[in-house]
């Protein structure tokens, strides 16, 4: 079993989760006492957002290659950005290491796919929604049509996504939101929605919507573990 370096704390709620989802996938898969070999580096959130939000993205990048590179000094077979929005440094991040990228959409893609649907609802921040780095992925390498909530309406999510969600609180008018959007990209043809945030886990279940939700954590953890598993 190959050991994962996690670059987490961002928020460390959604961390936890990834730490927790990607022991009990290989305890189950291997059984006994079994557990996984991880390699965590966990941000101090506020140094992180600090300079994000001061519009200093390339301090952003340059800590999370650093972070990457001291895990693969440490014995890490491959790195897992424990968040969506900074996979618009992935390809950064793996010349920094040297190591694959578990990349956080193609799990979520993959069973997309196996569920043969085609149209897909994206939400996330402003910069996963806007960006190229997850939708043109979708598009590109996985063909599928991806959806996006109107621009008012992204810029409302960005604000609960950095105000109220790092700190594990849902309003209900956060909930309300996203429970009347998704409404709206089904009506427009959303077959399913990538929560494409790893803090909309705590905002929208299942039971909120009628088509299917894929949870990039839930998907991402249970596929680096199984890759830790298989190689």
């Amino acid at each position: 079993m190959r050991t994962l370096g996690l670059l987490g704390g961002m928020t460390y709620h959604a961390t936890a989760t990834y730490y927790m989802t990607i022991n009990k996938h290989v305890q189950q898969q291997l059984g006994g006492k079994n557990s996984a070999k991880i390699l965590l580096h966990s941000f101090n959130y506020n140094d992180i957002m600090t300079p994000w939000h001061a519009g200093d993205r390339g301090a952003v990048r340059q800590q999370l290659c650093d972070a990457a590179a001291g895990l693969k000094t440490a014995g890490a077979d491959a790195i897992v950005l424990c968040v969506n929005t900074n996979h618009m440094w992935a390809e950064d991040i793996e010349r920094a290491s040297g190591l694959p990228l578990l990349h956080i959409i193609d799990f979520s893609a993959a069973a997309i796919r196996e569920a043969g649907l085609t149209k897909i609802a994206l939400l996330g921040t402003k910069a996963t929604m806007e960006g190229d780095f997850i939708r043109g992925r979708l598009e590109k390498k996985f063909g599928l049509e991806v959806l996006l909530p109107d621009e008012e309406v992204r810029a409302k999510m960005d604000d609960f996504i950095f105000q109220e969600l790092p700190y594990n609180i849902v309003s209900d008018a956060c909930k309300k939101l996203y429970i009347e959007t998704v409404a709206d990209l089904v009506s427009r043809g959303a077959q399913g929605v990538i929560l494409g945030c790893t803090e909309l886990q705590f905002v929208l279940k299942p039971e909120d919507v009628e088509v299917p939700l894929f949870d990039t954590v839930a998907l991402h953890a249970r596929g680096a573990a199984q890759w830790a598993i298989d190689n």
